[in-house]
């Protein structure tokens, strides 16, 4: 009979030891899905933060080429024009020249990587300007 009791005292220590380990394991596993889930989660995020970022580069690039696309055709037009004035220093010479400088720098500025000028932006100021 003590033999008897012995093992049934063994075997539900036994028991409640498995079990407490299970409920541990099970507590862990549940703490481990929840922070997978978190980061799953902020995973996709990135992922669309990292896709629109992508996007946006691509649109500046082709910005940029557009604007020097833009820029060459301007020089050229500059180039060809001959002024048509009698005076030594013509102020409409002077002030294509501080444009096509200013473009020049605008230009350089956005091919070094500046993403914050907004080119189009910029050239409206300087054609308005006079």
């Amino acid at each position: 009979m003590v033999k008897e009791e012995d093992d049934a005292s063994s075997v539900s220590s036994c028991t409640s030891l498995n079990a407490e380990n299970y409920n541990q394991l099970l507590q862990a596993f549940k703490e481990t899905h929840e922070e997978a889930n978190c980061l799953a989660l902020l995973n996709n995020r990135l992922k669309g933060l990292t896709i629109w970022l992508e996007n946006r580069v691509k649109e500046l690039k082709e910005e940029l080429e557009n604007s020097k696309t833009d820029f060459e055709n301007l020089e050229m037009l500059y180039k060809n024009s001959s002024c048509k004035c009698d005076s030594f220093v013509c102020e409409n010479c002077e002030s294509l020249e501080k444009k096509v400088h200013y473009l020049v720098k605008i230009v350089d500025k956005l091919s070094k990587g500046n993403p914050t000028l907004r080119l189009s932006w910029h050239l409206k100021i300087v054609f308005l300007e006079k």
